[in-house]
C-alpha cells in the first residue's frame, strides 16, 4: 500500500492532479528530474536559455473534440439515446476512482435520461489487483450485474483478493459457479487491455480520466467541473438539429479526433 500511496502522491505533487499515473509516466517524471539537475551546473553559465525544462509527454488537449468511441455492452449505464455521454476511464484498485465515484452519482442524479457513462478499464501495472478484479466485473457483467459488482468492488477497494471478489459475485446475485468460471479462464484479458491501450491512444494514461462528449477531464474533479462540460455538450447537442440517439456517433466519434 505504501509503494500506491507514493506512486498517487507523486502525481498529486508533480501533476497537480486528482489521479493515479502509469509507470511510464513515472520513470518519465524520474528522467525529466534527473536531466533539471543536470543542467543546474550550467544555468549560472548558460544565463536564461539554459532555464528551459524538459517538457512531460503531452496529454489530451481539453480544447478539442476527441472520438472516443464506445460499445453498447454491459460497462455502459443510462440511456442510449443520452444527449451526452461520459467515456470513463478507470480501475478498482486506484484510490482516486473511488473518490469520483459519488461525482459520478451526482451527475446521473441531476442528468437522468440526458447522460450516459461507459466504463473503460485501464487498470495500471503497478496496482497488481487492479486487473483481477477487471476480469471479475466483467465476469459479473455477463450474467448483467457489472454495475453492482463494480459497487462492491469500490465499497471494499482493500480486499480484492481472489476470495474476495468470489464472495462479491455471491452478493451481486449471479450464478457464482458460472462467474467462476469465467474467472478462472482469462477470457476477458484481451478485452481489458484493449480498452487500456484504447485509453492510451487518446492520451489517456492515468486514472480516473473522463471524455464528456470527447472532450478531456483529468482526475477525481468535483461536480462543478463536470456539470460545466455537461451543460455546454447539452447545449451544443440539442440544437445541432441531429437526433438524440445519433448525436453521439455523428459529431463526436466521426468528427472527433482519432487519436491525440
Amino acid at each position: 500500500m505504501k509503494q500506491i500511496a507514493r506512486v498517487c502522491v507523486v502525481m498529486l505533487v508533480v501533476a497537480g492532479m486528482t489521479g493515479c499515473v502509469s509507470r511510464d509516466e513515472i520513470n518519465e517524471i524520474k528522467e525529466n528530474q534527473g536531466k533539471i539537475l543536470k543542467k543546474l551546473d550550467e544555468v549560472a553559465k548558460a544565463g536564461p536559455a539554459a532555464r528551459k525544462q524538459p517538457q512531460r509527454r503531452a496529454g489530451p488537449d481539453a480544447a478539442k473534440t476527441y472520438g472516443f468511441p464506445i460499445k453498447k455492452d454491459h460497462n455502459t449505464t443510462g440511456n442510449d439515446d443520452a444527449w451526452v455521454t461520459i467515456v470513463e476511464i478507470s480501475e478498482f484498485q486506484c484510490p482516486f476512482c473511488k473518490r469520483v465515484g459519488p461525482t459520478l452519482k451526482q451527475v446521473k442524479d441531476k442528468y437522468g435520461a440526458d447522460v450516459r457513462v461507459a466504463f473503460n478499464h485501464n487498470p495500471l501495472s503497478f496496482h497488481k489487483r487492479a486487473m483481477p478484479a477487471a476480469m471479475g466485473s466483467e465476469c459479473a457483467g455477463e450474467q448483467g450485474k457489472f454495475w453492482e459488482f463494480h459497487d462492491l468492488i469500490f465499497e471494499n477497494q482493500k480486499a480484492l483478493e481472489d476470495v474476495n471478489l468470489k464472495d462479491y459475485a455471491t452478493k451481486s446475485g449471479i450464478d457464482v459457479a458460472k462467474w467462476e468460471a469465467c474467472y478462472k479462464s482469462n477470457k476477458y484479458q484481451s478485452k481489458i487491455l484493449g480498452e487500456q491501450k484504447l485509453a492510451a491512444k487518446f492520451g489517456a494514461r492515468g486514472t480516473p480520466a473522463f471524455f464528456v462528449n470527447g472532450r478531456f477531464l483529468s482526475g477525481a474533479q468535483p461536480f462543478p467541473a463536470f456539470q460545466k462540460l455537461i451543460d455546454e455538450e447539452l447545449k451544443k447537442a440539442k440544437a445541432s438539429g441531429v437526433a438524440r440517439g445519433d448525436y453521439y456517433a455523428k459529431n463526436v466519434v466521426a468528427k472527433g479526433a482519432q487519436k491525440l
